[in-house]
């Protein structure tokens, strides 16, 4: 049949269809590594009927037909397309082979894993919504998965999660070809798991009363519904209200089992020898002190000195390595409050009796007798990249999570050691999107463009990481995964050439539609067009661009939040005063963040006059100072010196300084002037001691602006600027009136 012919053929057929509906491209995600197209369709109005020659094809196809959540895809009626599932041991692992003929649907596979694959980008094919008639191009998807390790770690400490909670997640993981649940079961704010030997663990351990991050959630929760923490994570013990929950072992064999069924492995961390309050409040004699408590960042870490320590967790890791069939069990090893360990008699007579140099040493000796421990158990020790320092051996497996640390995923590659890429400011989806948008989680690549083709052989995955502090319930878990996951599974699974944020942007419109369908809460994409402040002398103007039509904007102007019987946004409003813009959009039964946006009128500021001379000055403090407000401005300094314009100068390398620049600003003429500074890890710049652009606290690199209105002149500004550790940057830009953004030049800086 010709190309023309069989077109208008299918058009007749719709047309015969009072409710039908054609798939012309496939819009899966990740992107699959081979797709050919053909110009034909299959044409299904009865559903499909899934057959297998696997061993146990009865047991996967039932599986497969619990999976299958779209409306509209039924199973085995008369007339149904023949949907199978072919063996094929040429296939790797989780390979799949999907063809889409006329008359039937065809997936190879070696495995049931990639059978499963194969069947999430079916179902991604199949439409949201009943029809009748079904047409789909005929073509072949070939792939298989750039990783093998492609996780999602979920922290159940800070806000516990139910079963069926973690159950729901984990069902969307498969839709999206990830393969490992990397389970935060224990931390400072509660202990979750089950352990037999040790139950105060969970009898006390599992409940608190509202805290801090408890707190929080509860302040935002006035304005924002997805903060509410639920009653069923309460209990009434003792006649207190009290926070909580726990899994029996039951539970979690049940969960264990839930997971192998399809394809996901759960990796189970116990966090030791810091956030480790849950334990040593039950179990006191844990702690250097016999009490637990908080140092200046971290709490009371074990004790590393007594032979108690060991044994306990020894005693929970038996338990713990006895329950999960991981060949991993994760020992957190991160954020130790060491500084206990220099005041502790016991560690120190540790250090000593084994010829250790430091509590870093302290702390590697520790890692290796659990890794000794954990490997007679048939285990290997898995660690955030902190156990890279002081050594460790090529067994272990790191997590590389600190971006300001970037030696430590070096060292571990050199080392020979596995790594699990899983960077803080890229795939950690706790972070609010305006840190950590959608873009930047897609356009990460895993392996540094610097490593030898060995060392890029050590990295064996990626993992997306959610801290639950702010994240009190599943509405809020899945507006900060989705659809940040879906980006992070398309760099685990797609190769690299392939990635393009403009195609992904595409294919995920399609599943918002199927977030909808399915009631998931998700993040709307960004409303853009404004900007957080605007300084205007005269009028400005409101407006917004918005990404999809079925969105609308609510908003007002009292400081109140917008709710869908606000002001509805209809276009662009001017401006002639000051104010503050709130607005929300909402789509369907989903909304966004508040928004804010603030219109300042300003009169130009007067300049000053001095006899003044080029460059700046610039006084050096030295400490460790989180914040810029922390630094002693009014106090002398370590050194003072004139420099011609900003910039780290000779301290560029150091660490644990702060540095203040004093001068002037000379604006050629009058207007409205945008401040940029970019800078790792902190900085504020104030001119006429107005707070003009606040990059503060502490963090990586990262660009801020804000504005101000100017007469042309000399205006006095200063600069502060911190240095805690790893990288840094301080850059400073301008915006003059009619121009674009440059740096500040030193022509314009005097003091």
């Amino acid at each position: 049949m010709s190309k023309t012919l069989f077109t208008l053929s299918l058009i007749l057929l719709l047309i015969g269809c009072q409710n039908s509906t054609i798939v012309d491209k496939y819009a899966i995600i990740p992107q699959p590594n081979s797709i050919s197209y053909n110009d034909d369709f299959l044409s299904i109005n009865h559903g499909i009927a899934i057959e297998s020659n696997y061993p146990d094809g009865m047991e996967l196809i039932e599986l497969l037909k619990k999976q299958s959540n779209k409306p509209g895809l039924t199973f085995d009626s008369q007339g149904a397309t023949p949907f199978l599932l072919v063996y094929n041991p040429d296939l790797d692992e989780e390979a799949y082979q999907l063809q889409i003929k006329t008359d039937r649907i065809v997936i190879y596979s070696s495995s049931k894993a990639g059978w499963i694959n194969g069947y999430q980008s079916f179902l991604q094919m199949w439409p949201v919504g009943e029809y009748d008639n079904i047409q789909i191009r005929c073509g072949e998807i070939n792939d298989m998965p750039r990783f093998a390790y492609r996780g999602l770690h979920l922290d159940v400490s800070r806000h516990f999660f139910t079963l069926d909670e973690v159950k729901a997640l984990v069902d969307q993981m498969v839709y999206y070809k990830l393969n490992k649940l990397h389970l935060h079961l224990t931390d400072d704010q509660g202990w979750r798991i089950e352990i037999e030997k040790y139950p105060l663990l969970t009898e006390n351990g599992a409940w608190r009363e509202h805290n801090n991050q408890d707190s929080l959630c509860l302040e935002r929760s006035i304005d924002d519904a997805t903060f509410a923490i639920p009653d069923h994570y309460y209990a009434i013990k003792e006649g207190k209200k009290l926070y909580g929950g726990f899994y029996t072992k039951a539970d979690l064999k049940h969960l264990i089992d839930y997971c192998a069924q399809r394809n996901i492995e759960i990796i189970p961390e116990i966090d030791v020898p810091g956030h480790f309050k849950a334990a040593i409040e039950n179990y006191p004699h844990l702690s250097c002190t016999g009490k637990a408590g908080w140092g200046a960042h971290f709490s009371y870490p074990a004790c590393l000195g007594k032979a108690s320590t060991y044994t306990f967790i020894e005693d929970v890791l038996t338990e713990v390595a006895e329950l999960f069939p991981s060949e991993y069990i994760h020992i957190g090893g991160d954020e130790v409050n060491k500084d206990e360990w220099k005041k502790c008699p016991s560690c120190q007579a540790a250090i000593k009796k084994l010829k250790l140099k430091d509590e870093h040493e302290l702390q590697s000796h520790f890692n290796h007798e659990i890794e000794d421990f954990l490997a007679s158990k048939g285990k290997k020790l898995l660690g955030w990249d902190e156990i890279v320092e002081g050594g460790l051996s090529d067994n272990a497996t790191v997590m590389w999570w600190r971006n300001w640390a970037p030696n430590t995923i070096r060292d571990a590659a050199k080392g020979g050691n596995d790594i699990i890429v899983t960077p803080d400011f890229e795939y950690y989806f706790d972070f609010p999107y305006s840190a950590t948008p959608t873009s930047k989680v897609y356009n990460f690549e895993p392996v540094p463009d610097d490593f030898t083709v060995d060392m890029a052989n050590r990295i064996i995955g990626v993992q997306g990481n959610v801290w639950t502090e702010r994240i009190p319930n599943t509405k809020r878990l899945a507006y900060q995964v989705l659809p940040r996951m879906l980006a992070m599974a398309e760099s685990g699974w797609t190769n690299q050439e392939l990635k393009n944020f403009e195609a992904f942007e595409e294919r995920l419109k399609s599943h918002y539609t199927y977030f909808e369908s399915q009631g998931l809460f998700y993040h709307l994409p960004e409303i853009t067009g404004f900007e957080d402040k605007t300084v205007f002398t005269n009028v400005s103007s409101f407006q917004l661009t918005i990404p999809d039509s079925e969105i609308e904007v609510y908003y007002t102007l009292d400081g109140t939040a917008p709710d869908r019987q606000s002001i509805k946004y209809t276009g662009a409003i001017e401006i002639d005063k000051s104010c503050t813009i709130r607005f929300r959009a909402y789509k369907g039964k989903v909304f966004s963040k508040i928004y804010s946006a603030d219109y300042i009128k300003q009169s130009p500021a007067q300049p000053v006059v001095v006899d003044a001379k080029s460059g700046l000055k610039r006084r050096f403090y030295k400490g460790r100072y989180w914040k810029s407000k922390d630094v002693p401005v009014g106090k002398s300094a370590d050194a003072e010196v004139v420099v011609a314009d900003f910039g780290l100068g000779q301290y560029d390398g150091q660490e644990n300084y702060a540095l203040v620049f004093d001068g002037y600003f000379k604006a050629s003429f009058d207007g409205v002037y945008t401040f940029y500074t970019k800078s790792d890890d902190g900085d504020q710049l104030f001119i006429h001691e107005q707070l003009v652009v606040d990059n503060d606290p502490s963090h990586g690199p990262r660009g801020r602006k804000g504005a101000i209105a100017l007469k042309a002149g000399l205006h006095p500004l200063r600069l502060i600027y911190c240095q805690i550790g790893g990288g840094a940057l301080q850059e400073v830009y301008v915006q003059v009136p009619g121009q674009k953004k440059r740096k500040v030049t030193s022509d314009e800086l005097f003091n």
